[in-house]
């Protein structure tokens, strides 16, 4: 296995990097120790916050444990993901070692994660998952590209690969109905106001509000996650500010529940596929909130309607997202050799 370098700020897609890695037979690596941030390297917030970001995820805290015969070295699992060990490495140690990639995936890290793949003779590779991201295309990465933004130089569209939990269909199941949101910072978003109403209108349908400021809370791990969503009976999925990739709501489709929320949101976007009304969702662009209420009411009563519904959605996220094909893209973007099938 070929050391890999990546940083690490999203849960979701850190994983998606491991399983990534599996695929490609890299040992990943993320750093740890703020001399990553004070020699430059690692750079993310430090515009807007300084070290703020750096102390939350650089810090050597007590969840890292050394890595015995292996100076420099920690390991780690993100609550998120139990039993998917993530190690660190320090600056010092990471000068120590060979590397075949370096991998930024945030903006504020490419021209530091560029330098050092430079120092250490490595391939500088972007993974641009962000809605609107910034690439410098004059520091000629190889990008891995799982948002709308434009590819400019040498790189590959791709879809991030979920855990194997929360991309496994369920059948669906309706007892008591119940519409959930895992839209982080729900009760301060543009789209609250509508998710509030929407409640008020439909006191016969459960609602549950979970993630970052959510009456619900955080939930973890993935398979707690995994299975409020497919005990759903529509997700809310509304976010005027959008998605790049969007984890929660490619973790719907490939659950199988369908979703309710503005298309628009979506238009252009990696996600926008997923939204066909009536299909596999309730679009607000096409229906108020008393037509939204009722069409609920239906489906709640129609269990065979719903299933209809689940399938779609499923349907959808199996016909456009292909692990094994966009692999095969990768690694020719890498100048890697194509794996060939036992």
């Amino acid at each position: 296995m070929t050391n890999v370098l990546c940083d690490r700020h999203h849960a979701g897609l850190y994983r998606s990097m491991q399983l990534l890695s599996r695929r490609l037979g890299w040992a990943l690596h993320t750093p740890v120790g703020h001399e990553w941030f004070d020699e430059g390297y690692w750079r993310f917030g430090a515009a807007h916050l300084g070290r703020q970001l750096a102390d939350q995820y650089l810090a050597v805290t007590d969840d890292w444990v050394p890595v015995a015969r292996a100076n420099g070295h920690l390991l780690t699992e993100d609550p998120e993901f139990p039993g998917a060990p993530v190690w660190g490495v320090t600056l010092d140690a990471a000068r120590r070692m060979g590397w075949s990639h370096v991998i930024a995936t945030v903006q504020d890290d490419q021209h530091g994660f560029a330098r050092f793949a430079g120092e250490m003779g490595a391939a500088y590779v972007l993974q641009v998952g962000n809605t609107g991201q910034d690439v410098d295309w004059h520091l000629d990465p190889l990008a891995l590209v799982s948002s709308e933004v434009p590819i400019r130089g040498r790189g590959v569209r791709y879809h991030q690969e979920l855990d194997p939990i929360a991309s496994a269909w369920r059948e669906p199941s309706i007892h008591a109905p119940v519409i959930r949101s895992f839209v982080n910072c729900m009760p301060s978003i543009a789209c609250a106001p509508l998710w509030r109403e929407a409640q008020a209108l439909m006191p016969d349908i459960a609602f549950a509000e979970h993630g970052i400021d959510g009456r619900d809370g955080v939930v973890k791990p993935i398979d707690a996650i995994a299975d409020l969503m497919a005990g759903s009976l529509f997700g809310w999925h509304d976010k005027a500010h959008g998605d790049g990739f969007g984890h929660v709501l490619h973790g719907w489709a490939a659950i199988g529940r369908p979703v309710i929320g503005h298309a628009s949101h979506y238009a252009g976007r990696m996600g926008s596929v997923l939204w066909r009304d009536m299909e596999t969702c309730i679009d607000l662009d096409r229906h108020d909130l008393p037509e939204v209420a009722a069409i609920v009411r239906e489906v709640a009563a129609d269990p065979a309607r719903h299933a209809r519904m689940c399938r779609a959605i499923r349907a959808v996220y199996d016909a456009v997202v292909d692990h094994d094909a966009e692999e095969r893209d990768i690694r020719g973007l890498l100048g890697m050799p194509v794996a060939v099938a036992a």
